[in-house]
């Protein structure tokens, strides 16, 4: 089969795949009243409606996609590093709100919820992996508790409007496209679990977002003899040095993969949170030695002058050559560029693809131990509706994970006139 026609079969299967699941979700009844409707059905919203139905609320998700927890599919390349055996609260925007939600737990409380789900895993350094390294069963475990709950699942649905009252929240929801009108409903409790700084309808309940931008990019740079090296990847230790104060304020250890237009790799994603243009990386290409040990190899009998090729057993060889003809031959500019080889930050590069955005709803208006709205007694968000993002690693995975328990649990209670320690007590016992 020619290319053209095996990409036509593709988008044939994908406009058929998507038809059948418009038709699936429109077969769904949604209910005129729920205790709890959750909006969003990515990683943290599956969790949040798991908890709640499981302490006996009656439960909707309603979800813009054609599927629920589709973005889960692409997390960790498809692997989906789902925990980090580490949480440390350091790589979070907001690490003291993390920290009060997270308790005092967080991993026995994360990996207990999926022991329950049916996963197993494997640890890779200290990250954790669905035992099958396929992002398709955590989300596959997810939708199967959910069912098991009774929740109502209501795909191709996206909120469009809210209105809270004293004791409910009235949502609008748009009919599933194609096939059906806008339906109304009322909840006892709203779980906000989609992301909070796009969604225009929470205006309507008056809560304040922190403007949307991408986060976890490629990092773009300024030209550089550097970046004519495409595809090459290396072992290496980022330093970040802030273009207002000159003072380096970040440095972390990873591999890069070197574009034309600047670094890419994880430890790249994570620079990306951190870097604004015209900030400075410095890359430490030889992270494992010592300027002084890379002296005895450039130049071993002390003579002043870099020895041709001295490099060539530390780097790749095309880079140690690079930084030759820069160095031209002199060993203390060898040495700089071996140890700390400047790019300046452009920006951020294939924003298209960013694996999480920073920004959302301002995490001052809820309370860390429920998540619900100070001033909007009934209201509830986690996940990424929240203001709260995270370096690369299993750090967001596992701020949706346990944000979402977090609001579930709350939320039932709340719609149940349950308090709070009476949910916790049956969080608890199960």
């Amino acid at each position: 089969m020619a290319p053209s026609s095996r990409t036509g079969a593709r988008r044939s299967s994908r406009a058929a795949r998507r038809e059948e699941l418009l038709r699936a979700a429109a077969r769904v009844e949604v209910p005129s009243s729920v205790d709890v409707c959750v909006v969003g059905g990515g990683a943290s919203g599956l969790v949040a409606a798991v908890c709640a139905a499981e302490a006996g609320a009656g439960v909707l998700v309603a979800d813009a996609a054609p599927e629920c927890g589709r973005t889960i599919l692409a997390t960790g390349n498809g692997r989906c590093n789902f925990s980090n055996v580490s949480l440390d609260l350091r790589r979070y925007n907001d690490p003291a709100f993390v920290g009060a939600v997270f308790g005092e737990r967080p991993l026995d409380d994360i990996l207990g919820f999926f022991r329950d789900c049916g996963l197993r895993w494997g640890l890779e350094e200290d990250r954790l992996y669905p035992r099958s390294r396929r992002a398709a069963s955590v989300r596959n475990v997810l939708l199967a508790r959910l069912a098991r709950s009774g929740a109502v699942v209501a795909a191709a649905r996206a909120a469009l409007g809210a209105r809270r009252e004293p004791d409910r929240t009235l949502l609008r929801l748009s009919g599933v496209p194609e096939h059906g009108l806008d339906a109304r409903l009322s909840c006892r409790s709203l779980v906000i679990a989609c992301g909070g700084a796009t969604q225009p309808w929470l205006g309507d309940l008056g809560l304040a977002t922190r403007a949307a931008h991408p986060a976890l990019c490629p990092v773009a740079c300024e030209r550089d003899p550097l970046l004519a090296l495409d595809g090459l990847r290396a072992p290496v230790a980022l330093s970040l040095v802030s273009r207002r104060s000159g003072l380096p304020r970040w440095r972390e250890r990873g591999e890069v993969l070197v574009r034309p237009y600047g670094i890419s790799g994880i430890v790249s994603l994570n620079l990306s949170r951190r870097a604004a243009a015209g900030d400075t990386v410095l890359i430490d290409l030889a992270p494992d030695l010592s300027s002084s040990e890379l002296r005895r190899l450039v130049d071993p009998r002390a003579h002043g002058r870099a020895a041709r090729g001295g490099l060539d057993g530390v780097l790749d060889p095309e880079l140690a050559a690079l930084l030759e003809r820069r160095a031209k031959g002199d060993v203390e500019q060898l040495l700089a560029l071996a140890k700390s080889y400047p790019l300046v930050v452009r920006g951020l590069a294939d924003q298209g693809h960013a694996q999480v955005s920073s920004g959302g709803l301002v995490t001052g208006q809820f309370a860390p131990d429920t998540l619900e709205a100070r001033e909007l007694p009934g209201v509830f968000a986690c996940g990424e509706a929240l203001d709260v993002d995270a370096d690369c690693g299993g750090f967001n995975l596992s701020w949706a994970w346990k944000s979402g328990m977090v609001a579930g649990a709350a939320a039932a209670a709340r719609a149940l006139g349950r308090s709070r320690s009476h949910a916790s007590g049956e969080e608890e016992g199960r």
